[in-house]
């Protein structure tokens, strides 16, 4: 019988090593983390995978993922709130 640290897999995420309790997909470490699949590109081990791979694909010990997220622009409403006044000297 195993022991309980011999189960878990430890792994590299956005450059941290985590702990992962058992073997699990990448889709299933999404939902984990309560990330939506169509809001985060993934790569593993310098690879990106598809998103239609993510539930078939299960992480191994020190597999390294890459979680890239796409952010995008807006409209600043009171640019004053945003930026540092500009001060001039007389």
């Amino acid at each position: 019988m195993k022991r309980e640290d011999e189960m878990s897999i430890k792994i590299l995420l956005n450059g941290k090593e985590e702990v992962l309790a058992n073997e699990m997909s990448i889709s299933e470490l999404l939902k984990k983390k309560n990330i939506r699949p169509e809001a985060v590109t993934v790569e593993l081990n310098e690879k990106i995978i598809s998103r239609q791979d993510y539930q078939s694909i299960l992480l191994k010990e020190e597999d390294t993922l890459e979680f890239v997220f796409f952010m995008g622009g807006g409209i600043v409403a009171d640019r004053e709130q945003c930026a540092t006044p500009v001060r001039r000297s007389a």
